[in-house]
């Protein structure tokens, strides 16, 4: 069911769009699809009543996104891994599993920009672990 539009979560949405268009992805419909894609995944992937808690620690509009697109919606899926997250974001840019792996991350450096250290730790602390790699900065 489409929401009405907020202009202030608009407004934080084009700022994670910008973001991550700084983490490599500069076009912005390219941007926009990448974090509706992993807004999709990652919303499968951390369905469990379990993560809740955790779904509640990422900024706006970020954590009121966190729902599985049209596409998904209808039959989510519990996703247990990195890879089938890969997945559902290759299935939704259109694109090879095997190709999306710095899309999903560039997405994850864009939210995590928007938090303090202490924030994107507390996140850190209760990702599954599959999912860590994908929200540590490179070292």
């Amino acid at each position: 069911m489409p929401r009405e539009p907020d202009p202030h979560e608009d407004a934080d949405f084009r700022a994670l769009v910008d973001a991550l268009a700084r983490e490599g992805l500069p076009r912005r419909t390219e941007a926009a699809r990448a974090v509706e894609a992993v807004v999709c995944a990652l919303a499968q992937r951390l369905s469990d009543p379990h993560f809740a808690p955790l779904l509640e620690l990422f900024p706006e509009p970020f954590r009121t996104r966190l729902e599985p697109c049209e596409r998904h919606a209808a039959v989510p899926l519990a996703l247990q891994s990195a890879e089938e997250l890969y997945g559902i974001v290759a299935e939704d840019l259109e694109r090879d599993p095997d190709e999306v792996e710095p899309t999903v991350r560039a997405v994850l450096a864009a939210v995590r920009a928007q938090l303090s250290e202490p924030q994107a730790e507390e996140i850190a602390r209760r990702l599954p672990l599959d999912l860590l790699p994908l929200w540590r900065r490179p070292s």
